[in-house]
């Protein structure tokens, strides 16, 4: 449950290992390529252009004020914030499955405390429990 709220809390916007998002801006000549300015096209000023998420247009930003903090000591701040909830949801998935293998070996070891014959498939592993292969016993 800790982990679905942290995913909702958390959005996986800028998630690290995620990759960049691109947007592709098509143009027609080389010479519209090269005076390609970003800013003017998506409608913003120049400082917002790096923002994945949640970039106001000009004509927002002159109605109103930008909410939210807008000092780089601020903003640092809240990355670094960001960057640690990331990094406890990985540890909490890590840890979900990790408890998901050894949920699997030790009901492993419960089936093989009966008395039919079986034979070994596959060895265990850190990633999942050995394989075996029960003899087939009609039930009365």
């Amino acid at each position: 449950q800790k982990i679905e709220r942290l995913k909702a809390e958390l959005h996986l916007l800028d998630a690290a290992g995620s990759g960049r998002g691109r947007h592709l801006f098509f143009v027609d000549t080389e010479r519209e390529a090269q005076e390609f300015d970003i800013a003017t096209h998506l409608d913003t000023v120049p400082e917002l252009v790096d923002r994945v998420y949640n970039r106001p247009t000009i004509a927002t930003l002159q109605r109103e004020t930008v909410k939210g903090p807008t000092d780089p000591a601020h903003l640092k701040k809240l990355a670094q914030q960001r960057k640690n909830q990331y990094d406890l949801l990985r540890q909490r998935i890590e840890r979900e499955k990790a408890m998901f293998v050894i949920s699997q070996k030790i009901q492993t070891r419960k089936d093989l405390l009966d008395k039919t014959h079986k034979v070994k498939v596959k060895k265990e592993t850190t990633t999942g429990p050995a394989i075996y292969k029960f003899k087939f016993q009609r039930k009365r």
